[in-house]
């Protein structure tokens, strides 16, 4: 048969991603399909869930799930839908414009669909993480497949998958065949409902675009690249390959091939024990919960009943989504309404799609700004679609921006650098240019670094302000790159910004003095206002983090990026040192461990070839969640950053809100936030032996920890939150249109 004009349900199960279900709702208002409706199915959230589902309430259809069950929310999902496809997007997801027109080509092109998938890309958006997959009927799937998945003939061998957060099936087909198996709780619910529905007659295809972008975000279930909840994968591996082998197979293959599939797993985690990338603690974890997840799957597969739904043929009206137009560049309405004037800020990096220093402070101001009533812009990259909304945020996408070569004069090859950064401020200042001419902003601030708002501040009748973070030349010093003229002109570049803006706010007064003796800047010329950077109280649920240890183990923590200029080989000489007398000391370090330090080799594969015996002890966990960086602040004992040079310090007020003592070094701001002897200690930089006694002091101190702590939390809540940095930037705003 062959339909047209099909009605399509799309159905969102979510579970404490607050931030990513309100981002992944708003896409919706960009899908070029009009005729779909939106259902949401919340679980057990403790977050702001709800809250932002409130706004939603008379738009969408709303589910409740309180078992944290995938499966048994997208049944709930189907029950409420009553369009011809139920369309399933993950809430970490934004799918492409075009997504639904293009998925029912296929429904159109073909006589009899089962369901229909595009391609997924992974975070960034320059790499798929599931085009054209396909699974065994042992349960063992192949993400990426080069040609379209040909698997679409009933009991085979193979058969062809969807990506949850990509995959729409034919409504009918769906209840016909009970829906999702409530046994998966998550891991193979998907490609289970896929094999089940081809086995039904009804195939699966694979579309070559389609496209939506996932970000991936961490769960209850997946936190880290490695340390997942390995029970339900293994399980749920043995238990599909013995289910959806019955009447293909004989016994002896559906006991010894699910087996062998899910024992590659455990051959993995010796992979990685192997290699130092898992500690011996949690290999003998994860291959304690591949025996009872293998048993598990054996014993339900031959003895248990499928937890099929026969119960979803619900009787809803149908609840057409109202897109609404939202202000974008492309709206030309005025957005300055009295004292509400619209304000423009640069972030070359935006949470959750990119990290930094300037990117959560970022964040934190425009947020701050918006509730105060202000229309709030972001020029960022690495957005999946042109323009995204957070939080009343609008992000743009500098590649909105066409790059037009106006330094063709600059060589690429002798001054990458340079025409690199000139190139994006040229095109950072297009889409300003657009927002001041049609009235959406009065306001341009810019960051420092790699001078994003130079060509901006040549934008007659804009209020352009600059705010100071560490300049090239301390940066290029501390990271011991070689300076040439590439670097030279760019650091002039720096000053000619700082020079050229109506305001320079200052985030500490180091930097400020510092940038002054090295660009030789006379302050008194110019008008300069000091605004701490500030950052917003969380809450945090009681939870465990799983890399910290036992109650009997200290756990030392450092966030950050493994390179030189946070001092990170400083900190393992002093780790090693007292690892090797106290075993009841466990140093943590997060953050991104894939910089050169040595030549090409970084200082973690350096330090963990040299030292294999101090794996359980200096634990290294590479790039982490917002969600788990937290996790850890609360359950660390000691947060401790050497830094050679920091102009803020921004991760010490992270520890210090949540009353932890910090150890630091007299350099840069971080000597303006740590009182020494007060809320933490301070040492000399390139000191290793003082690191390590000002460790000592504290490991050996539970009482000096805990008076620390709390007058480190004392400090930020009276200095450092949000709110006063953002009352006090609106003040430089406000100072420049008085004058």
């Amino acid at each position: 048969m062959k339909l047209n004009n099909f009605r399509f349900s799309i159905v969102i199960c979510t579970y404490n991603r607050d931030e990513y279900l309100e981002r992944t709702l708003e896409s919706l208002n960009n899908l070029y399909y009009d005729d779909f409706e939106v259902i949401v199915v919340n679980g057990p959230s403790t977050d702001r869930t709800d809250e932002i589902l409130e706004k939603y309430k008379n738009k969408i259809k709303l589910g409740k799930n309180n078992v944290a069950n995938l499966s048994i929310s997208r049944n709930i999902g189907i029950k409420l839908s009553s369009g011809d496809i139920v369309a399933f997007l993950d809430d970490d997801a934004i799918p492409e414009p075009n997504w639904l027109d293009q998925i029912q080509e296929l429904y159109d092109s073909n006589g009899f669909v089962g369901g229909v998938g595009g391609r997924v890309y992974g975070p960034g958006g320059d790499h798929f993480q599931f085009h054209n997959g396909i699974i065994n009927v042992w349960g063992e799937a192949t993400a990426k497949c080069d040609q379209p998945g040909q698997y679409t003939e009933k009991n085979g061998n193979y058969y062809n998958i969807l990506m949850g957060v990509n995959s729409t099936f034919l409504r009918k087909a769906l209840v016909n065949i009970g829906g999702f198996d409530e046994y998966y709780e998550y891991y193979h619910d998907e490609s289970d409902v896929c094999v089940r529905l081809i086995n039904s007659g009804h195939p699966i295809y694979h579309h070559q675009e389609a496209f939506v972008h996932h970000e991936f975000a961490k769960s209850h279930i997946r936190k880290s690249i490695y340390n997942l909840n390995w029970y339900p994968i293994v399980k749920n591996t043995v238990y599909f390959g013995v289910k959806n082998s019955k009447g293909i197979h004989n016994l002896a293959k559906r006991i010894s091939m699910p087996f062998f599939t899910s024992y590659k797993r455990l051959l993995e985690f010796k992979h990685w024990l192997k290699n130092g990338d898992i500690t011996k603690k949690e290999y003998r974890s994860f291959r304690k919960m591949w025996i009872s997840g293998a048993y598990r799957g054996f014993i339900d597969g031959f003895f248990s009943a499928r937890k099929t739904n026969n119960n979803l043929e619900g009787e809803f009206k149908f609840c057409l989504f109202e897109k609404k137009s939202g202000v974008s560049v492309e709206n030309k309405q005025p957005q300055v309404i009295g004292d509400l004037f619209g304000i423009c800020l640069l972030s070359r990096y935006y949470p959750p799609y990119g990290k930094g220093g300037v990117a959560t402070y970022t964040k934190s101001l425009a947020e701050g700004l918006v509730k105060r009533g202000h229309p709030v812009y972001v020029i960022t990259s690495g957005l999946p679609t042109d323009q995204v909304e957070i939080n009343g945020v609008k992000l743009i996408d500098i590649n909105i921006a066409q790059n037009i070569d106006l330094y063709d004069y600059i060589s690429k090859d002798k001054m990458n650098v340079t025409k690199t950064n000139l190139d994006y401020s040229s095109r950072v200042a297009s889409i300003v240019g657009y927002l001041y001419d049609n009235n959406m902003i009065k306001v341009l601030e810019t960051p420092l670094w790699d001078y994003e708002g130079l060509a901006s501040t040549r934008i007659d009748g804009l209020k352009t302000f600059v705010r100071l973070e560490t300049p090239l030349k301390i940066a290029a010093k501390t990271q011991e790159w070689k300076w040439n003229k590439d670097l030279e002109l760019s650091s002039q570049l720096e000053k000619q910004l700082i020079q050229g803006v109506d305001e320079v706010i200052t985030i500490s007064n180091d930097v400020q003095n510092n940038i002054g003796d090295l660009y030789d800047i006379d302050w008194n010329n110019l008008n300069v206002s000091l605004v701490p950077l500030g950052i917003d109280d969380v809450f945090l649920p009681e939870i465990q983090s799983e890399f910290v240890g036992s109650e009997n183990e200290l756990t030392i923590l450092f966030l950050g990026r493994l390179e030189r200029r946070k001092g990170i080989d400083i900190l393992l000489e002093a780790a090693k040192e007292i690892t090797s007398i106290n075993k009841d000391v466990k140093f943590i370090l997060a953050g991104n461990n894939n910089i050169p330090f040595y030549n090409e080799t970084t200082i973690k594969d350096s330090f963990v070839k040299e030292n294999p015996t101090l794996s359980e002890q200096i634990v290294f966990l590479g790039e982490i969640s917002d969600e788990e960086k937290l996790k850890l602040l609360s359950n660390c004992d000691v947060f401790v950053a050497p830094s050679r040079y920091e102009s803020f310090g921004l991760v010490f007020l992270e520890a210090m809100q949540l009353g932890k003592p910090v150890i630091g070094t007299y350099v840069g701001g971080i000597k303006e936030i740590v009182d020494d002897g007060v809320n933490g200690l301070l040492v000399e930089s390139e000191k290793p032996q003082l690191l390590k006694e000002a460790l000592l002091r504290l490991i050996g101190d539970s009482a000096l920890r805990k008076s620390m702590g709390l007058k480190a939390r004392e400090k930020y809540v009276k200095d450092f939150q949000t709110d006063s940095m953002i009352d006090r930037t609106l003040e430089c705003y406000r100072k420049q249109f008085a004058n």
